[in-house]
């Protein structure tokens, strides 16, 4: 024994042992993403995986946001697919001589949570800061609650609900075109759907509650959760805005547009003003009715004549209404005013300067959720920036290492067990 605590003693200090360098964080997250060994896990192959994430970051703009978001799942489910089964291929050793079926649910699971779960809810999240950011704005709405209002506001326009006048009833009393139009927006639509939606969000199961967080709602949810008070004062400021510019493009000349000092405005007439004609006939054929309800509410001089003319065959106010509901027999109006050259170049023009005021403020209120549509997806690139890698490093080394790896060692384990326990049956 003596002797043997003498050679120790005399060998150990010459020999010198490496101590085990401990890796850093920054080392154990390049380990995750840049793995040399792996280049599914390196870049650019590892970025496929954040496509879908892409994809929700832009699904807040408006007309293509959503359509993108679906084609931008393709690529990330593919790469999930790829590397899930190169993990299960590669094996416990990550030589391939064994494939793992344990290796590929560790993989799945990796995936699920940093691919897809966890960096989405970055981006929603990322999305609603940034939206409720316009509520400082002096409206408190957010940029959802404000889209909500735009897209009801273009879905009337699109349905020519914008095109009421003022009328006189047999009493004497003059409604005006606006008020019309916003008993019709705001009274008999957005106020009852208001009250729907939220008596639904009272009884709402906590499932419902995380599939809206992650996909689209087509109720307006966010208008809902708000003051009702202020989502009216919203859209009706707004309708007014969109009614007032209506009548001011409908009723004036480019140069008239020039001394508002409006540049969009300017811009938009321009870009709509292309093509005009070919449209304004197409729109004569696919909607007499409305044209011959423009006419009727116009409240220009040059159109007076039009208007005596329908009223001298539509004499009541009700016939009249009447006629702009029945699309063949507005056809047959139409048709009967044009017969006469005089009547048809001023209809022509007017339809012109209609189909170019329905481009503009389509393109104009598009344009504000676009603007909205930007904002949000700025915060939502900005929250996938900031935590895509945090969260790669948390899944790995936080819900991996010790929760996943431990529970499925002692699931294959078991397993082992019973397989054992049958062959000695």
């Amino acid at each position: 024994m003596t002797q043997i605590n003498s050679t120790y003693a005399l060998i150990m200090p010459k020999v010198k042992l490496t101590p085990i360098k401990q890796k850093t964080k920054k080392e154990e997250i390049k380990e995750i993403i840049q793995n040399p060994n792996d280049p599914l896990a390196k870049y650019p192959l590892r970025a496929f995986g954040y496509s879908n994430e892409v994809g929700a970051a832009v699904s807040a703009m408006p007309v293509w946001g959503k359509a993108a978001e679906a084609a931008l799942w393709v690529p990330a489910l593919m790469y999930l697919g790829a590397d899930i089964y190169d993990k299960y291929k590669r094996g416990k050793e990550g030589d391939y001589t064994k494939a793992s079926a344990q290796a590929a649910v560790q993989q799945a699971i990796f995936q699920a949570l940093a691919s897809v779960i966890l960096p989405t809810a970055a981006v929603k999240m990322g999305q609603n800061i940034a939206g409720y950011t316009t509520k400082f704005d002096g409206s408190n709405l957010s940029a959802t609650a404000k889209e909500e209002m735009y897209d009801r506001l273009l879905d009337e326009f699109d349905n020519y609900n914008f095109a009421k006048g003022d009328i006189v009833k047999k009493d004497g009393t003059v409604i005006k075109g606006f008020d019309r139009i916003k008993g019709r927006i705001i009274e008999e639509k957005l106020k009852p759907a208001l009250a729907s939606t939220r008596n639904d969000l009272k009884t709402e199961s906590w499932f419902s509650k995380v599939i809206r967080f992650f996909a689209h709602s087509n109720r307006p949810v966010a208008s809902a959760s708000s003051k009702e008070e202020d989502v009216i004062a919203f859209i009706e400021e707004k309708a007014k805005n969109i009614y007032d510019k209506q009548n001011l493009l409908e009723q004036s000349s480019r140069d008239q547009i020039v001394q508002t000092n409006d540049s969009v405005l300017l811009k938009l007439y321009d870009k709509a003003a292309q093509n005009a004609d070919k449209r304004a006939d197409l729109l004569i054929k696919q909607k007499p009715e409305f044209i011959i309800k423009k006419i009727l509410n116009s409240p220009v001089e040059e159109h007076q004549k039009l208007k005596d003319e329908i009223s001298s065959i539509y004499d009541t106010v009700e016939k009249r209404r009447l006629l702009v509901r029945q699309e063949a027999a507005s056809s047959e109006m139409l048709k009967s005013l044009m017969n006469n050259e005089e009547n048809k170049k001023i209809i022509q023009q007017f339809v012109k300067r209609i189909e170019i005021t329905r481009m503009v403020m389509r393109n104009y209120i598009k344009g504000k959720s676009m603007k909205l549509g930007l904002l949000k997806t700025a915060g939502g690139f900005i929250a996938l920036g900031c935590l895509a890698v945090p969260i790669d490093n948390f899944v790995h080394n936080f819900i991996i290492k010790k929760f996943v790896e431990p529970g499925l060692e002692n699931v294959s384990g078991l397993k082992e067990k019973l397989a054992f326990k049958r062959t000695l049956k």
